[in-house]
């Protein structure tokens, strides 16, 4: 993969390391929306960082990335760390059973 997930994030940093990898031409979508989860901070939830995105591209519409991706992002938006907790309790017990 030739997406480059060195960035260094604060809030008005997360949506233009968004838009630098939604630049690159020649990667999925679905590479670029996991280039920046991965390259994310340890400590700081996909999914609140999603919304921070989703909230700037509200507030600055020249820095918008585009409709694919920022549907992906809304996706991540919906699953916190919680949310995806309960989902594994809940395969985890239908294992089981």
């Amino acid at each position: 993969m030739t997406l480059a997930t060195d960035f260094s994030f604060d809030d008005t940093q997360l949506n233009a390391s968004l838009l630098a990898l939604d630049a690159v031409t020649h990667e999925p979508v679905q590479l670029k929306l996991l280039a920046w989860v991965m390259g994310l901070p340890s400590g700081l939830d996909p999914a609140i960082a999603a919304r921070i995105v989703m909230k700037q591209q509200v507030a600055d519409h020249s820095m918008r990335v585009s409709a694919p991706l920022m549907k992906l992002v809304e996706t991540v938006a919906q699953y916190p760390r919680e949310r995806l907790a309960q989902l594994v309790k809940a395969r985890r017990r239908a294992a089981i059973n």
